[in-house]
């Protein structure tokens, strides 16, 4: 199973795709106005704004209001230190909070499903895009490529860094492979491959033992290791009961409790209590399978608060869903994505995808 990959392609500057601002700009022919791009609240999702200015050399303001955004990704060392993985924009970032945006010079268009910062050096960053790998080691001025997937219709969906020694990463595609570095991306492993070839959508590590993952399909369930993937159990079973629950959304773990799991899926939103061995549902405001859930989050400092979004709707719990409320989002797009900041949980971000994209 361990089969050595060797990539080593280590000093050799890679343009990652053409550079140049692709951001729209106020004032050319072609500008519009959108209520894309990211919106915050700052009073617990009763208000937003929509926060999309990107300054400019030449004074003119652009604006990533058009931007299809597929995930929020803060700094695990400063919350106010933003990236968002879009759709057709490469990475876009932000230092500020939100107040303003901006791109790399590489990696400023296409596809990018993910990036991780280096909880101990927040200048090494790792993103995945297409079938390959990239890592930069000074905050995003130059980039490396340090894995290539031998076949270009296979997707590198995911990656996550070993919170206790940063020279562990983790990386999953989608043809069911999860891989292992021991070496900061130099050479890899092949540590897991899932039996149906299954397009893996998200690994996510528990806050207090890295040792143990969740490695979640898009279609075909999570699977679990408590050992640096050495070895993996499927979660299958306990999630047997609810039908369409193979079928993830998010899975996000409770910071001050690891064994406290909630699972939103194509069934609705489960909860666990001792580590995905068992489940239960915990009741929405519509009947069960009868919502896509696009987005949830948790406030890390109490579970028991928990949001979701559905197209254009904020729907909120304040006591572990056992009662909600819901508000219409102040926008057309679909509501696609959602973080809180661990900082200060008074403070969401929203960000929206053109619906027929």
């Amino acid at each position: 199973m361990k089969s050595k990959i060797n990539f080593l392609i280590l000093g050799l500057a890679i343009t990652v795709i053409l550079s140049g601002c692709t951001l729209s700009q106020s004032g050319s022919k072609s500008s519009k106005t959108y209520d894309g791009g990211i919106w915050r609240s700052t009073d617990s999702g009763k208000l937003w704004s929509q926060i999309v200015a990107v300054p400019t050399a030449t004074g003119k303001t652009a604006t990533i209001a058009n931007v299809d955004v597929r995930k929020i990704i803060f700094d695990p060392s400063d919350s106010s230190a933003i990236y968002l993985t879009t759709e057709n924009n490469g990475i876009i970032y932000s230092y500020d909070g939100g107040n303003s945006w901006m791109q790399f010079k590489k990696i400023n268009t296409g596809k990018i499903y993910s990036l991780a910062i280096d909880p101990k050096d927040k200048c090494n960053l790792y993103v995945v895009g297409e079938n390959k790998l990239f890592k930069s080691t000074d905050c995003g001025r130059s980039w490396v490529m340090t894995y290539f997937h031998q076949k270009d219709n296979v997707l590198m969906t995911d990656v996550i860094i070993d919170s206790f020694n940063s020279q562990v990463v983790y990386m999953a595609d989608s043809i069911g492979e999860i891989f292992k570095s021991t070496n900061g991306g130099q050479t890899w492993n092949t540590i897991f491959r899932e039996p149906n070839s299954n397009l893996f959508a998200e690994l996510v590590m528990s806050p207090k033992d890295s040792r143990i993952i969740y490695a979640a399909t898009w279609q075909k369930g999570i699977y679990k290791t408590v050992n640096g993937g050495q070895s993996w159990e499927s979660l299958g079973e306990g999630l047997s009961s609810y039908s369409n629950s193979s079928e993830y959304k998010k899975l996000i773990i409770d910071k001050s409790s690891p064994d406290n799991l909630i699972l939103a899926s194509k069934f609705g939103i489960l909860r666990s209590k001792d580590a995905g061995k068992s489940w239960e549902i915990v009741p929405i405001l519509q009947a069960t399978g009868q919502t896509n859930i696009y987005a949830i989050v948790v406030n890390p400092k109490n579970i028991k608060e928990i949001y979701y979004t559905t197209e254009n709707t904020l729907v909120k719990s304040v006591d572990g869903g056992n009662s909600w409320s819901s508000s219409k989002l102040p926008f057309a797009r679909l509501a696609n994505v959602m973080a809180i900041n661990y900082d200060n949980p008074t403070i969401l971000y929203i960000g929206t995808k053109n619906p027929q994209n």
